[in-house]
């Protein structure tokens, strides 16, 4: 900043007689500073306590306009000096941080009254400004001085600062820089000093920093990493929450901050400047700390549930993907491991390697928790805009899985997918966007969810997606024809977990519908998995309930099983139309005679997670019910009962829990203890006994009967 060269002749008030400026003690401090070769020398005890005592004792002389330059050099020769910890540490111990906070909160009164002449203000700005750097830089990793300038009422100062002084605003450089610079170094990582800002009402004067429209020129934004960071450490208190609920504009305003940089980012291309990478910076911090006040408040999301929110979103996860992170150092190291990982070889089941983009992935999750709002899922999905985001995103063309476009797509599409899974959950919504949008029905399926889709986040999306689309009854049938039931008979012995799931879930849903019967025959039938290997979807059920260690997989996976036993033997003769019996009797007779053992996992079920899952327990019963009031021809399922059954052949409890740590000392521990009622079952009939035996459990007839 340039030192004004306005002088003037001052007034002595108590004689009424006009005179020159006085030589003071802070000119000759002055003049001592400069003739010393070291600065510490300069702030020594002797050298600077007259400076002090002066000022304690004479501010209006200080401020007055034939001082006020020689005050404003002197804070600007203490600024310069902080800079050394060892000097720091020095002046913290002295009367500094109390004249500082004195002599700011006079200059504020004086620029907030606003009598003086332009020169006259350009000297108290210039003073002002040499105080704000003072006290940045002595409170720099310096809890001492926070507590000192925050004991002086410094805190509420440089609130008031922000809020009333139009220089911060018309000239960022360097008033607002000193000025959030001041608030940023003071409250960093310090809980007093941070909640002290907080209820001085400093958070609305931060957002205003970051409007657009507070931007008066490009060195508006030239202070907004500053900002950013200091908003960013306002919203790590815990007494902010209250204050950014408190603001109905809190989310939009950082929203709009983001879209904001966003553009004038890609604007000014990717470079790798200073200007380039401290807007980078504010960029990812603002986004930081929407995704913070997002995760603390259940008001905060509700301030962006509106259309154009998840609109500006959409646009700053293309951002973010189109520019892959550049800049950031993590992130370049994330794309640098997951190449070298991709360069080696994969088993044939293995997912490929997913690039990793934080920033992208954080965008994601906003989009998410903004669309999974139940008070505005109808105002989300009933928009015309939003909608036809959506729907061009999922049904662009892709490339091949190495084409950088196409990548940014699937980032695209696994965002775009989520969403509109989150908009799904209502019968009306799964049964209008099946209706009216049959080509992004068919998209999702043979593009996004097909094993061929490399990006298994898409993939999962996509899967969530059409498990919704599956619930209404209306529905089934539809997917049906479009080719879903192939697709997730591939999926079904995936390594990728979610979409297992899912692939299991959809087809448990189909089942309850008119395509029942030609899903359960298909399930006998060859076809090609994931792989592009022939296998049976039946074959590959069983292994896979048989085999994971994982709860979830198992006990839905247990559950289809027991859903095609039921349709396949209970619904069999009640089978609407006659093509729907035939297919139901070849898939009975498969079962039957290529020696497909569905009774394992059912028995499996019971005992290991039954205990758990009551109502998944009583599914399997009915299943095993059913299977054993079959006739002769179909004795195999009741001799492997019986043979269950039997405490010489039963499973051991363990065998199905290998998953738990517990099992290896089940025995000893039941020894142990000596009771033999509160010992774990053993087998099958151990369990049976154990449930029949159970007393004032009532179970409902619905849960019963076979569905």
């Amino acid at each position: 900043m340039v030192i004004p060269t306005h002088v003037r002749r001052s007034t002595d008030v108590a004689s009424g007689s006009s005179h020159s400026t006085l030589a003071s003690p802070v000119k000759a401090w002055l003049s001592s500073v400069e003739s010393l070769n070291d600065p510490s020398r300069a702030t020594e005890p002797t050298r600077i306590n007259p400076v002090f005592d002066y000022l304690g004792s004479s501010q209006d002389q200080a401020v007055s306009a034939s001082h006020i330059v020689d005050t404003a050099k002197m804070f600007k020769a203490f600024a310069d000096m902080s800079r050394s910890p060892e000097i720091r540490q020095r002046l913290t111990h002295t009367a500094l941080p109390s004249l500082s906070c004195q002599l700011l909160q006079r200059t504020q009164g004086d620029l907030t009254n606003n009598r003086d002449s332009d020169g006259e203000r350009a000297e108290h700005v210039f003073l002002l400004v040499q105080i704000l750097r003072c006290i940045c830089n002595l409170s720099a990793d310096n809890d001492e001085a926070r507590a000192e300038i925050l004991r002086n009422g410094g805190i509420e100062t440089l609130a008031s600062i922000l809020r009333t002084v139009n220089e911060v605003w018309r000239q960022p450089l360097p008033v607002g820089q000193a000025a959030f610079g001041a608030v940023l170094n003071v409250s960093l990582d310090n809980e007093p000093c941070t909640s002290a800002l907080v209820a001085a009402g400093a958070l609305q004067s931060h957002l205003k920093g970051l409007s657009p429209e507070s931007a008066v020129s490009a060195d508006s934004y030239a202070i907004w990493p500053l900002i950013s960071m200091s908003l960013d450490n306002m919203c790590e208190n815990k007494n902010a929450v209250g204050e950014f609920e408190a603001n109905a504009h809190f989310a939009q305003s950082i929203l709009r901050s983001l879209a904001r940089l966003s553009r004038l980012i890609s604007n000014g291309g990717s470079g790798d400047g200073d200007e380039s990478r401290a807007m980078r910076g504010a960029q990812r911090t603002l986004l930081w700390i929407l995704c913070e006040a997002l995760e603390k408040s259940a008001v905060v999301p509700k301030q962006l549930c509106q259309p154009e929110s998840l609109l500006a979103f959409f646009d700053i996860l293309e951002f973010y993907l189109v520019s892959g992170g550049v800049g950031d150092s993590d992130d370049a190291q994330d794309s640098s491991e997951d190449a070298e990982t991709g360069a080696s070889a994969l088993p044939p089941n293995k997912p490929m390697p997913q690039a990793t983009n934080r920033y992208a992935d954080a965008v994601t999750q906003v989009i998410v928790a903004i669309s999974g709002d139940d008070d505005a899922l109808s105002v989300l999905f009933d928009s015309q805009s939003l909608m036809i985001r959506l729907l061009s995103i999922l049904s662009a063309d892709r490339g091949t899985a190495q084409d950088a476009r196409t990548q940014r797509l699937d980032g695209m599409a696994a965002a775009a997918a989520l969403c509109l899974g989150n908009l799904a959950r209502t019968d009306d919504h799964c049964v209008r966007l099946v209706s009216e949008h049959p080509a992004l029905i068919r998209t999702l399926i043979h593009e996004w969810f097909a094993p061929r889709t490399t990006n298994v986040r898409t993939r999962h999306a996509a899967s969530g997606l059409l498990k919704n689309l599956c619930m209404p009854v209306v529905n089934k049938q539809e997917l049906a024809d479009f080719g879903l039931v192939p697709v997730a008979y591939a999926n079904i012995d995936t390594m990728v977990v979610p979409i297992q799931a899912n692939s299991i879930s959809i087809l448990r849903h189909l089942l309850n519908g008119p395509p029942a019967a030609e899903i359960v025959l298909g399930m006998f039938n060859p076809m090609v998995n994931c792989r592009g290997e022939p296998s049976v979807a039946m074959r590959d059920l069983l292994a896979v309930v048989k085999q994971t260690d994982i709860d979830a997989i198992r006990c839905e996976g247990t559950r289809l099983v027991a859903a095609v036993a039921k349709k396949i033997y209970l619904n069999r003769d009640g089978a609407a139309g006659e093509m729907a019996r035939e297919q139901l009797e070849m898939a009975r007779e498969m079962l039957v005679n290529d020696g497909y053992d569905v009774v394992t996992p059912l028995v499996t079920l019971v005992m290991v997670d039954g205990q758990r899952h009551p109502l998944l327990q009583q599914e399997s019963l009915v299943a095993l019910t059913i299977l054993a009031a079959t006739s002769a021809e179909n004795a195999a399922h009741v001799r492997r009962i019986v043979e269950l059954i039997a405490p010489a052949n039963s499973l051991p409890l363990n065998i199905a829990s290998a998953s738990e740590s517990s099992d290896g000392n089940a025995d000893g521990q039941a020894e142990d203890a000596g009771d033999s009622a509160q010992a774990e079952p053993k087998s099958f009939s151990d369990v049976l006994q154990a449930v029949v035996r159970q007393e004032g459990n009532v179970w409902p007839q619905a849960a019963l009967q076979a569905k």
